[in-house]
C-alpha cells in the first residue's frame, strides 16, 4: 500500500528538481524526502530519478509515477474535503502600487479559478495580507515567495519626439534630454545615481509619483520616462524603445506569503503555475 506522504514528497521532488527544494517546500528535513523516494523505489523495484550535480531528472518510471501520483493525491484530498463543512474563505491580497492593472487582473482571474467561492479583500498593509504581489526587492526576509514573471524597463518616448525613430535608447542619449523622473521607483533612483556618476544630466521637466501619471506626461510630449514595459506598451502617443547600456534593468514580480502557512504556500505555487504566461510579460 502506498504511503500518501511519500507520494507527496515524490511529487515535490519531481516538480522542484531537487531534494533540498522539495524538503523546503514540504517543511521537512532532506533525509525525510530522500527516504520516501528510496522507499518508493524499493516498493516499485524501479529507479525514479537519476541524480547529478544539477539536480534530479525523472526516469521514464518516474514520469509514469508522477502522473499516477498527482491523480491519487487529488482524489485523496477530494475524499477528505467531502467530509468537511464548507467554510467561508477570505483571501487578503496586498498589491504593490506600481503594478499594472493587466498584471493584477491576471492574478485575480487565476485566484478566482482556484477558489471561486472565496472572498477577495484588497488590503494596504503587509502585516494584514495573506499574500502580496510585489517586486523581488520588496519581498521580506522571512517571507516565502515565488517569481511569477519579469519585465524590462524601457524608454517611453513621445510619439512626436525626434528620438522616436531610434531602435533603442542609450544612457548617454539622456544627456540634456527632456526627462520625467519617478520619485517612488527604486530603479529610477538607481538610474539617477548612475547618470550622475557618468556626468549625464537629463533636463528634468516633471516628477511623477505614479506610473500612470508618468505615461500621461509622456503622451503630452513633456519628456521621456524610464518605465516598466507593462505600463507603457500599447499606450497611445507613446513609442517604446529598449534601453542600451542598462544591463539588469528588469524587475521580477513575485507572489509572497507567510512560509508557516502551508495552505497559502500551496495556493501561491498553484497560482504561479496558472500564471506561466501572463499577458504583456515573459514567464519567470
Amino acid at each position: 500500500m502506498f504511503d500518501l506522504r511519500a507520494l507527496r514528497y515524490f511529487v515535490a521532488a519531481y516538480e522542484e528538481g531537487s531534494i533540498t527544494a522539495a524538503a523546503r517546500r514540504c517543511f521537512v528535513a532532506q533525509p525525510s524526502v530522500t527516504h520516501a523516494i528510496q522507499s518508493l523505489e524499493v516498493e516499485l523495484i524501479s529507479l525514479l530519478f537519476t541524480r547529478s550535480k544539477s539536480g534530479l531528472s525523472p526516469t521514464p518510471e518516474g514520469e509514469k509515477l508522477y502522473g499516477l501520483a498527482t491523480r491519487l493525491l487529488a482524489e485523496a484530498e477530494a475524499v477528505v474535503n467531502s467530509f468537511r463543512e464548507p467554510a467561508d474563505q477570505e483571501i487578503r491580497l496586498q498589491v504593490q502600487p506600481d503594478m499594472h492593472l493587466r498584471q493584477v487582473s491576471a492574478l485575480i482571474r487565476a485566484l478566482h479559478a482556484q477558489l471561486p467561492e472565496a472572498k477577495l479583500k484588497l488590503c494596504q498593509g503587509a502585516e494584514e495580507a495573506d499574500m502580496r504581489l510585489v517586486t523581488e526587492r520588496e519581498v521580506g526576509a522571512k517571507e516565502w515567495s515565488e517569481p511569477l514573471w519579469e519585465e524590462d524597463y524601457v524608454a517611453a518616448v513621445p510619439a512626436s519626439h525626434p528620438k522616436r525613430f531610434n531602435t533603442s535608447l542609450g544612457l548617454s542619449d539622456l544627456d540634456g534630454l527632456a526627462f520625467i523622473e519617478r520619485s517612488s521607483c527604486a530603479m529610477n533612483q538607481m538610474l539617477v545615481q548612475v547618470l550622475a556618476q557618468a556626468g549625464i544630466r537629463p533636463d528634468v521637466r516633471a516628477v511623477a509619483e505614479r506610473e500612470e501619471i508618468a505615461v500621461a506626461l509622456v503622451e503630452l510630449g513633456i519628456g521621456v520616462a524610464i518605465l516598466p514595459r507593462s505600463h507603457c506598451e500599447g499606450a497611445p502617443g507613446v513609442v517604446v524603445l529598449p534601453l542600451r547600456d542598462a544591463e539588469g534593468a528588469k524587475r521580477r514580480v513575485c507572489l509572497a506569503c507567510n512560509p508557516r502557512d502551508a495552505g497559502m504556500v500551496k495556493l501561491v505555487r498553484e497560482l504561479k503555475r496558472a500564471l506561466r504566461e501572463p499577458p504583456g510579460a515573459s514567464p519567470a
